[in-house]
């Protein structure tokens, strides 16, 4: 039927219709059909109604088919709220609690809200996920009010010390995107209709990452799904929040605290028009990974492992050890480079969390930040290697083996 004589409904429904048939999923482009066709109804579908329909007349014997369910109208969800991301007027909708399809002139979810896209994510997930996923939805809110209501800081002259330290004479003007290390959240299910956990694996850091290692691992195609969702772990947020009461640029009662945001939600603008200071592991670069390495004299040759390049010395950082009682060694890294635009790009990070939170402490240590500084002859970007002995229930100690004037 050509467009001019269906509905706006029928149009819109029947264009999505033609991409979602493009894909791989025969059980999702159904879910589409029976919610187009139920719209109608003034009743939406009952969970079991649709599962009989997905899954035939053993739904009924299945008790987590409506689980199933909930995870494929998220999916479908997430689908086309992809779709019309960034676009502009009437777009496809499922609303929340309804298992129905409308048209709608604009997205309620969208960019309008304010929300960005990470925490939108977290917002529209259902509750077979468990107890897990809502503490960390807790965590999420809280680190969004934390980066968006905290209170500004109170000026004082060791803020600009601290800045003085360790960017040298060419500290201002400087005033900084905090960004924290983030890890990309997988779902895992076993009979690919419930989901039995939520899982981080330190190989897949990106969602080419998750390509390249459902290739590897084509056995787990249908048990490993990604649901847009990342996790920051809490020693990073509270060190981004330390981060963010020693750098922010004394301009009297103009001065602002760096705003904090996770590594996943940089685009190219903020990229080429921020200065930025990383906090978190080193594995959780993510776009910021090239611009630190290319210049470095360190490879990052895995998750817990770096190496130096010219003597071909390997540090092991244990940062997964199920022994946490003994002696442990982990190794933080700190930058300061200019970005290809120019703007400054700092890097307070380690190969685990500890080491992380290490790097970190040198903030509140002038008189160690100076003798890096001395170290590096004074050069204005830099890079340091410190090795962090961790011990339970004691502070950690730091000790500098290598720093490397950068161009």
């Amino acid at each position: 039927m050509p467009d001019d004589i269906q509905s706006p409904y029928e149009a819109e429904t029947a264009r999505f219709r033609e991409i979602l048939a493009r894909g791989r999923s025969a059980n999702q482009l159904a879910l589409f059909d029976l919610l187009v066709e139920r719209s109608l109804d003034q009743r939406s579908p009952k969970e079991i109604e649709i599962a009989i329909a997905l899954f035939g007349n053993d739904a009924t014997l299945e008790t987590s088919s409506d689980s199933g369910v909930r995870v494929y109208v998220h999916r479908l969800r997430k689908r086309i709220d992809d779709h019309y991301l960034g676009k502009q007027g009437p777009r496809l909708i499922i609303p929340k609690g309804e298992y129905r399809i409308v048209l709608v002139q604009d997205d309620p979810t969208g960019p309008a809200s304010g929300l960005p896209r990470w925490l939108a994510a977290l917002s529209t997930m259902n509750s077979a996920l468990g107890a897990g996923l809502l503490l960390i939805a807790c965590a999420a809110i809280a680190f969004l009010s934390w980066s968006l209501l905290s209170p500004k800081p109170m000026q004082t002259p060791g803020k600009a010390d601290n800045r003085q330290t360790l960017l040298g004479a060419s500290a201002e003007p400087f005033n900084p995107l905090i960004v924290v290390g983030d890890s990309m959240m997988l779902a895992e299910t076993q009979d690919h209709r419930s989901i039995q956990r939520m899982i981080l694996n330190p190989e897949i850091r990106t969602r080419d990452d998750f390509g390249t290692y459902l290739k590897a691992h084509p056995e787990t195609f249908y048990q490993l799904y990604d649901f847009g969702l990342n996790f920051a772990p809490f020693s990073a947020v509270e060190a981004a929040w330390a981060v963010q009461g020693k750098l922010y640029p004394p301009d009297g009662d103009r001065a602002e605290a760096g705003e904090v945001m996770p590594v996943s939600g940089l685009n190219n603008e903020l990229l080429e028009s921020s200065d930025i200071v990383f906090v978190g592991r080193l594995s959780q670069l993510g776009p910021l990974t090239l611009q630190v390495f290319s210049s470095s004299h360190f490879q990052l040759a895995a998750y817990d492992r770096l190496i130096d390049r010219t003597r071909g010395t390997v540090f092991q950082g244990e940062v997964y050890t199920a022994d946490r009682s003994r002696v442990r060694k982990d190794f933080g890294y700190l930058s300061v480079r200019k970005s290809a635009t120019g703007k400054r790009l700092i890097i307070l990070a380690g190969l685990g969390d500890e080491a992380m939170t290490a790097v970190v402490a040198l903030l509140t240590n002038p008189r160690e930040l100076a003798q890096l500084r001395r170290e590096v002859r004074g050069a204005r970007q830099f890079e340091a290697l410190f090795e962090v002995e961790i011990r339970i229930g004691a502070p950690l100690l730091r000790r500098l083996i290598a720093a490397h004037a950068t161009s």
